[in-house]
């Protein structure tokens, strides 16, 4: 079980990457379905393997690519007052 310091110094490494630690936490949590797929498909992903900590463990090594799509305001397209 991971002390208390050592659970601070793995969230200052994940915050490193993305400052926000809730998006950080929807990367990780993508990358572990991603992962889980894999496995799922018989992709060559050992079956013996934690998803979740696979995907903090290379959000915090940097070999996650992802980026952030912008908010599309479609109210204005809802309600035309022509």
């Amino acid at each position: 079980m991971p002390t208390e310091l050592e659970k601070l110094v793995v969230i200052e490494k994940i915050t490193q990457r993305i400052e926000n630690r809730y998006e950080a936490v929807r990367v990780m949590a993508k990358e572990a379905r991603r992962l889980n797929s894999l496995v799922i498909r018989g992709a060559g992903v050992e079956p013996d393997f934690k998803a979740t900590t696979t995907g903090m463990d290379r959000l915090i090594e940097g070999r996650i690519d992802y980026r952030f799509a912008e908010e599309v305001d479609e109210s204005d397209e809802l309600f035309d007052e022509e």
